[in-house]
């Protein structure tokens, strides 16, 4: 923030915020993950061993990550400008 006062006791005022700083230096960094529809419904069984009674769990042996980046807004860096008139 900077304020530029005047002859008149008024003042402006000037900002600049930056949102999500660390997506503005590396595309990589900021980036929100979410959880895919088939990771929260892991395991996809269960099943108890006879020999053993020891429980078993099945999974999608397919799936190579229970998360995904999120490309929307929130995940980009933004920058705002403010201004402000005090009298």
């Amino acid at each position: 923030m900077q304020d530029f006062r005047m002859k008149n006791a008024h003042a402006i005022q000037l900002s600049l915020d930056m949102l999500n700083f660390g997506n503005l230096l590396n595309s990589d960094w900021g980036v929100r993950q979410i959880a895919s529809y088939t990771g929260l419904a892991q395991p996809l069984g269960a099943a108890t061993d006879t020999k053993t009674g020891a429980v078993v769990y099945s999974f999608d042996a397919n799936q190579k990550s229970t998360f995904f980046n999120d490309t929307q807004l929130i995940s980009r860096w933004r920058m705002q400008f403010g201004l402000r008139y005090s009298f």
